[in-house]
């Protein structure tokens, strides 16, 4: 599991999204609660936005301009 997987996954979608909608896209598939820490330090990075939670305990993310730009640099870094 790298950064750019993980945000490739929100570019693909452009929507918010489950923790859960995202371990089965990762491969190997990460343990759960791992993916969760991993995505709030995204966060906390500016590279993901936490959506409204109409609920108590339901978390969604969705992909930042910052996360954006993010993409760019590590896919130029990639080369």
């Amino acid at each position: 599991m790298t950064k750019l997987s993980v945000l490739l996954i929100f570019a693909e979608t452009n929507s918010f999204l489950t923790p859960d909608q995202v371990c089965p896209k990762i491969q190997p598939s990460p343990d759960i609660r791992s993916l969760y820490s991993y995505l709030a330090r995204l966060k906390r990075q500016g590279l993901l936005e936490r959506g409204p939670n109409p609920r108590r305990g339901r978390l969604s993310y969705r992909l930042t301009n910052r996360g954006v730009e993010r993409i760019t640099y590590l896919k130029s870094k990639k080369r």
